[in-house]
């Protein structure tokens, strides 16, 4: 009796055994990982190129305001220290109040967005922000858990066309934006920028959050809990030798370029 349960248990095993192999062999995991950090820069050239033919995210070309994204996205990138990725930060034109992920270190960020920051400090933070979701790859987590991997990787025209979409109009899940949140306040006390400024601007999203213009901002479209995410970078506490340093701009000669 006791022999027959146990190759009964064998038998068991061996089944579940072989349905795990036959799902490991013909499914994707929505590991990003299975995907290089090389090829996902080479598709993101692709998905940025199509996004910016769109007249809704046509680049906005201005020396002067790309230098100054440059100078807070160099301060974030001395905090960040070592990265597999190349940063681009894109600004396009639209008034929405918007900024969104595309693979490979590629950033979009609204005149919209920006007309809306009080200071260099809060743009810096949405920019931490969009960092963490590329260092935690959760774009291609994301895209691969609803494509697969196959289909991200065709180079088909039509599936770049799609995914472009998925990328300007889908949203992260809440753990994801918890974890970019938390990467933020570290990124920013790293580049010393004080960390809990990613409060003050959640508080100012979320006096705007019936604003028409904020609908597609991806921070706020899987409808978090404002409270408490104001609540957990407020009780982000830096280091006691921390000391923050202004990000010398003249934020509103910068806001009158995006006349």
């Amino acid at each position: 009796m006791q022999g027959k349960i146990i190759r009964d248990l064998l038998i068991l095993l061996g089944v579940f055994g072989l349905i795990w192999l036959i799902f490991s062999l013909f499914t994707y995991p929505d590991d990003p990982h299975v995907l290089s950090v090389g090829k996902e820069e080479k598709l993101g050239e692709s998905y940025l190129n199509l996004i910016l033919l769109n007249p809704m995210f046509g680049e906005f070309e201005n020396e002067k305001v790309d230098s100054m994204v440059a100078i807070i996205s160099d301060r974030l990138a001395g905090g960040l220290g070592n990265s597999e990725y190349n940063y681009r930060f894109v600004v396009f034109e639209n008034e929405m109040i918007n900024a969104f992920t595309v693979p490979g270190g590629n950033i979009l960020i609204s005149t919209g967005l920006i007309a809306f920051c009080d200071t260099p400090e809060e743009l810096a933070s949405v920019m931490a922000h969009e960092m963490g979701h590329v260092e935690k790859r959760h774009v291609v987590t994301r895209l691969i858990k609803e494509l697969g991997l196959e289909i991200l990787t065709s180079g088909d025209a039509f599936v770049l066309g799609e995914v472009t979409g998925l990328l300007t109009s889908s949203s992260f899940d809440r753990k994801q934006e918890e974890e970019a949140d938390l990467f933020a306040v570290r990124l920013l006390e790293n580049s010393s920028i004080e960390p809990r400024t990613l409060a003050t601007f959640f508080r100012k999203l979320e006096d705007e959050t019936d604003n028409e213009l904020m609908q597609h901002f991806e921070i706020i479209s899987t409808h978090p809990n404002f409270r408490s995410r104001i609540r957990e970078a407020l009780s982000y506490t830096p280091e006691k030798e921390f000391e923050a340093e202004v990000i010398e701009l003249n934020w509103e000669a910068m806001k009158e370029e995006l006349k």
